[in-house]
């Protein structure tokens, strides 16, 4: 086997208090057109083509919210404003922000579902896959940007927070002229004035397939489960070609690291279960990639 492929985005898995409130929710940012709810248990999922939202019943939901943890959904460009209406007229807080990637300099409609998920409404006009990205914070930018471009063989779309325009950017927010994303920017007090210093969160964009992932370097304390948790929520479903034990055969091979290391070091932790493989970042985000055969 080459290097890994991952084709695109199967699935989202998030936690949920109340799956009938979930339910009611997602069926006012989906509509009945765009595919059918599926229950089992403990869980619902919403399945729209190729791809879907399952939600696992949690009384106490891990949803990372504070940090800017969010999946951003396709809506029919048409319908946007409409959504993001029957959203708040059903009381949930309706946020415009814009975020960092070159296809999100406009405001879009931001919400939190009844667990308090983070929701992002994107705008397509190609809204047959339902989503767009998923977007996580992390306590160190370089072991992720090894992670997702080199281990998971990402493709770069883009950086952010790395140059003097983008600081620039951080002090129109500070002044309230930038309706940027409060996750993508920092107002750390300087040590040597005592004022705020506006700063841009570090970010890098990588694509798989029609969607990418978005991680920033988060000023915001990561609460992780243990280490010994492979898999766990929210994650990310990626798709791949691969069989199983081809992709299992490339992540106990590949190693990753910062800094040049004289012991075995970088290794990425999975585990195989069937055609599924769990993994996760060094931060604490999760994923599983479901493999073909």
């Amino acid at each position: 086997m080459g290097p890994l492929q991952l084709e695109g985005f199967a699935s989202v898995v998030l936690d949920a208090a109340d799956l009938r409130a979930t339910r009611e929710f997602y069926s006012l940012l989906f509509g009945s057109d765009r595919g059918q709810w599926r229950e089992h248990g403990r869980r619902v999922t919403f399945v729209g083509g190729d791809q879907s939202v399952e939600f696992v019943r949690h009384p106490r939901p891990r949803t990372l919210a504070h940090a800017g943890q969010h999946v951003g959904y396709r809506i029919p460009r048409a319908e946007i404003g409409r959504v993001a209406d029957s959203l708040a007229a059903s009381g949930f807080e309706v946020n415009r922000w814009h975020e960092d990637h070159p296809s999100e300099r406009d405001t879009t409609p931001y919400a939190k579902d009844p667990s308090g998920n983070i929701v992002e409404l994107v705008p397509s006009d190609h809204a047959g896959t339902l989503i767009d990205h998923y977007y996580v914070p992390v306590e160190d930018i370089e072991h992720a940007e090894l992670f997702y471009l080199n281990a998971l063989r990402g493709q770069l779309d883009t950086y952010f927070g790395y140059s003097t325009a983008d600081v620039s950017q951080a002090h129109r927010w500070s002044e309230g002229k930038d309706s940027a994303a409060p996750w993508t920017r920092n107002a750390y007090v300087s040590f040597r004035t005592h004022e705020p210093n506006p700063t841009p969160a570090a970010q890098v964009f990588t694509r798989f397939g029609e969607g990418y992932v978005g991680v920033t370097l988060t000023g915001q304390r990561l609460p992780e489960p243990p280490e010994e948790f492979l898999k766990y929520t929210p994650r990310l479903v990626f798709r791949s070609s691969h069989a199983p034990h081809e992709v299992a055969s490339y992540l106990a091979s590949v190693r990753i690291s910062p800094v040049s290391l004289r012991y075995d070091g970088g290794r990425i932790r999975f585990r195989r279960e069937g055609r599924d493989i769990f993994l996760r970042d060094r931060s604490g985000n999760f994923f599983q990639i479901a493999c073909a055969g």
